[in-house]
C-alpha cells in the first residue's frame, strides 16, 4: 500500500518539476529554481492552501518519512557528486585575491546575519536553540553560496573561462566548505551536553577527516592503479560513500559530512568519474527532487501573516544581498578590479540554490529555526537565486543562444583533470 503511494508521488513529482523547470527556463532563469518553486507549489504554501484535501491524498502523513528517507538518499548523493567535482588544486592554488575576497564575502554577511538573529532570539529561534547556536545558524544562512548552481548559471552566461567567473568559482567553494565547517559546529552544539561535548565531537571530527585524507585516499588510489576494470573500484566508492555517511551520522554530525568528504577524497580517475556522472544522472531525475518537495511540506508561507513579519523578511533580504554583495565587491575592488566586474562578483555570490536549503532544513530538522523563520529564508533563497540571471545582463554579461533544458545544476560543476 506504502510503496504503491510512494510511487504515485514520484509520478507527480516527477511532473511538476519537469514543468516547472521547463516554464523557468523559457524566462531565462536556471532548473534549480523551477525544482524550488514545485517544492513550495506541491506543499501547503499552494496546494495545501488552494485544495488541501488533494494535498493530503498526494502526500498523507504515513508517506512523509519515507518521502523524506529517499529524499535524504538523494542529498547524500549529491553532495558526494558536489565533493568529486570540487577542485581542490584550485582551491589551493589560488593567491591572495581569492583567498582575502572569500573571507570579506563570508564574513560581512555572517557578522549582520548574527547581529540580526540576535534580535530575533526570542520571537523566531526553535525551541532547541540555543542562542549561540541560533546566530551561528542563522548567520551561515545569510553567508552562504550555492557552488553548483554558482557553476550552471557561468556557463550560461559564457563566464567559465573569464577571469571574474574563476574567481568567483573559487571563493563559492571555500564558501562552501566554510559554512560546512560553521554547520558542522552548530550541530554539534546543539546535540552536545556540554562544552567537553561539543570539544568530543569535534576531536573525533578531526581524526575522521585525518584519517580520510592520510589512510582512505591513499587506499583508492592504490586500487584505482591496480583494478583496471573498474568494478573493486566502483563498489568501493559505493561503500566509501555510505561508510563516510554513517560515520558521521553517528558522531552526532549530519550524514552529508561524510558524503561530501567522501567525494573530495574520491581519485580523479575514468571509472571514479563515470560512476559520478551516472549517480547524478538518475539521482539529480528521481531522488533529488524529493528534496525539494520534502522542503516545500515544511515550507508555510501563510506563518508570515502580518506586516511586521514580512518587514522582517524584507530585512533578512536586504541583509542577505547587502552582505553578500558588498562584502566581495568592496574587496575586490581595492584589490584592482572595476566596479563593474567587482559588482558582477558580488551578484554571482549572492546566488543561493540547494546548499541553503541544506542548511536550512537541518536547522528546522533541530529545532534550531522556528517555521516561520524558515519560510523566510526559503523566501530569501529563492529570491537571491532569481536576481542573478536578470542583473548580469546589465553588466554586460549576456545568456547563450540556447541552453538545454532538461538538465540541472550539477551539469556544469567543473571537475578536475583526470590524474
Amino acid at each position: 500500500m506504502l510503496t504503491g503511494q510512494v510511487f504515485f508521488q514520484l509520478i507527480v513529482i516527477l511532473i511538476i518539476v519537469q514543468l516547472c523547470g521547463y516554464l523557468c527556463k523559457q524566462v531565462g532563469q536556471q532548473w534549480v529554481i523551477g525544482e524550488i518553486l514545485a517544492g513550495l507549489a506541491l506543499g501547503p504554501s499552494l496546494l495545501g492552501a488552494v485544495l488541501p484535501q488533494v494535498q493530503t491524498f498526494i502526500f498523507p502523513a504515513s508517506s512523509l518519512p519515507t518521502l523524506q528517507t529517499l529524499g535524504d538518499l538523494g542529498l547524500v548523493l549529491y553532495m558526494f557528486g558536489l565533493g568529486a567535482r570540487l577542485d581542490t588544486h584550485l582551491l589551493l592554488s589560488q593567491g591572495r585575491k581569492a583567498m582575502l575576497t572569500s573571507f570579506s564575502g563570508i564574513l560581512l554577511p555572517f557578522a549582520l546575519g548574527a547581529f540580526v538573529a540576535f534580535f530575533l532570539f526570542h520571537s523566531l529561534a526553535g525551541q532547541h536553540a540555543t542562542q549561540i547556536s541560533f546566530l551561528l545558524l542563522v548567520g551561515t544562512a545569510i553567508a552562504i553560496t550555492a557552488f553548483p548552481v554558482l557553476a550552471r548559471l557561468l556557463t550560461e552566461r559564457q563566464m567559465l573561462g573569464t577571469r571574474i567567473g574563476i574567481l568567483a568559482l573559487t571563493c563559492a567553494a571555500v564558501d562552501d566548505v566554510a559554512a560546512w565547517c560553521l554547520l558542522a559546529l552548530v550541530i554539534a552544539l546543539v546535540h552536545s551536553q556540554g562544552l567537553f561535548s561539543v570539544a568530543v565531537t569535534i576531536g573525533l571530527l578531526v581524526l575522521f577527516v585525518i584519517g580520510a585524507f592520510l589512510i582512505i585516499r591513499p587506499f583508492l588510489s592504490f586500487v584505482a592503479r591496480r583494478d583496471h576494470s573498474g568494478s573493486i573500484q566502483a563498489v568501493l566508492s559505493l561503500i566509501v560513500l555510505l561508510g563516510f555517511a554513517s560515520i558521521t551520522n553517528a558522531l552526532g554530525i549530519h550524514p552529508v559530512f561524510g558524503a561530501f568528504l567522501a567525494g573530495i577524497i574520491l581519485p580523479r580517475k575514468g571509472i571514479q568519474v563515470e560512476l559520478v556522472r551516472n549517480i547524478d544522472q538518475i539521482n539529480s531525475l528521481l531522488f533529488l527532487p524529493l528534496y525539494f518537495v520534502y522542503t516545500g511540506l515544511h515550507t508555510q508561507i501563510g506563518l508570515i501573516n502580518g506586516p511586521w513579519l514580512w518587514l522582517i523578511c524584507l530585512l533578512i533580504l536586504a541583509i542577505a544581498c547587502g552582505g553578500k554583495i558588498f562584502g566581495g565587491a568592496f574587496t575586490v575592488h581595492i584589490l584592482g578590479e572595476s566596479w563593474r566586474d567587482a559588482f558582477s562578483l558580488g551578484v554571482l555570490m549572492n546566488t543561493r540554490g540547494l546548499v541553503e536549503l541544506i542548511v536550512l532544513n537541518i536547522g528546522l530538522q533541530m529545532g534550531v529555526l522556528s517555521p516561520t523563520l524558515f519560510a523566510m529564508l526559503v523566501i530569501m533563497a529563492l529570491i537571491t537565486t532569481i536576481m542573478a540571471s536578470p542583473i548580469l545582463p546589465f553588466l554586460g554579461y549576456k545568456q547563450k543562444p540556447s541552453i538545454a533544458s532538461s538538465t540541472t545544476q550539477q551539469d556544469a560543476v567543473p571537475t578536475q583533470e583526470q590524474n
